[in-house]
């Protein structure tokens, strides 16, 4: 028996299109985490796409997060954690598509994502808070602080458990456009990524990298940072193309946050 495919991949040019695929309301289980790993995985280094955009299939939701009641804990802390670093340090944008419930885990994947369009019905909550012998891992205490606006929207979101609407993450600056439809969302989100296909892969992942060591420094060490990238991005005649993409590679490794094993 063959096992079923609850993440579906296509493509459409130099973007690739990411769809969670698990019922009504995409709860994320065992294989469902697997499979999406296991993708993010193929597409980290894969030259022919650019850009990449998450969706989730169901009417209801983008996703409602783990299944508690059936998931393997082991999965959940190796397979998930992964999941959610891997899509973080993607070395190339990353657009969400998000509507109706994102919750949990999947509320940390739109978080990992560059970009995050949502239409008016969807909702947000990391909701560990409210349950025993929970707590809000896999970003939840580190991604967020780094895109709300102050530092009391993460610990308002953090210490209630509360869903909060479209207008109140936007609000917080965790939106970047709002749509009354998906339909209108996915056409303005496929512009966007077409936009950002265009631009050169090397210098895209390699601004990306860089941004996530030069937010957070001081003007001197960022200048440093900056520089580093230009032996290669100003390819010299001598240096092959093969030569360019390892350097390119080594550099987006060295500033991209590191996982600790």
């Amino acid at each position: 028996m063959t096992e079923e495919n609850k993440v579906l991949f296509e493509k459409n040019k130099r973007v690739g299109i990411i769809t969670l695929n698990n019922g009504d309301f995409n709860v994320f289980d065992a294989v469902q985490i697997i499979q999406l790993n296991t993708l993010l995985k193929e597409l980290e280094w894969d030259q022919k796409i650019r850009v990449i955009l998450i969706q989730g299939s169901g009417p209801r939701a983008f996703s409602s997060g783990f299944d508690l009641k059936h998931i393997d804990r082991e999965v959940i802390f190796s397979e998930g954690k992964e999941m959610v670093y891997r899509l973080y340090n993607l070395a190339k944008p990353t657009i969400a598509l998000v509507h109706g419930y994102s919750i949990g885990v999947a509320f940390l994947l739109v978080l990992a994502c560059d970009f995050r369009y949502a239409t008016e019905d969807a909702q947000f909550s990391l909701p560990e808070i409210n349950y025993e012998m929970m707590f809000p891992t896999h970003g939840g205490c580190t991604i967020l602080p780094k895109l709300v606006r102050k530092p009391s929207d993460a610990k308002y979101i953090l210490y209630t458990g509360d869903r909060i609407s479209t207008n109140q993450a936007s609000q917080m600056g965790l939106i970047d456009a709002i749509f009354k439809t998906k339909e209108e969302m996915f056409d303005a989100g496929m512009e966007f990524a077409m936009q950002l296909s265009s631009k050169n892969p090397i210098i895209m992942g390699s601004i990306k990298a860089a941004l996530k060591s030069t937010t957070f420094t001081d003007l001197k060490t960022g200048m440093e940072i900056e520089l580093e990238a230009t032996p290669f991005i100003d390819r010299p005649p001598q240096m092959k193309r093969k030569e360019q993409l390892e350097k390119a590679r080594e550099y987006i490794e060295k500033y991209s946050e590191k996982r600790e094993e």
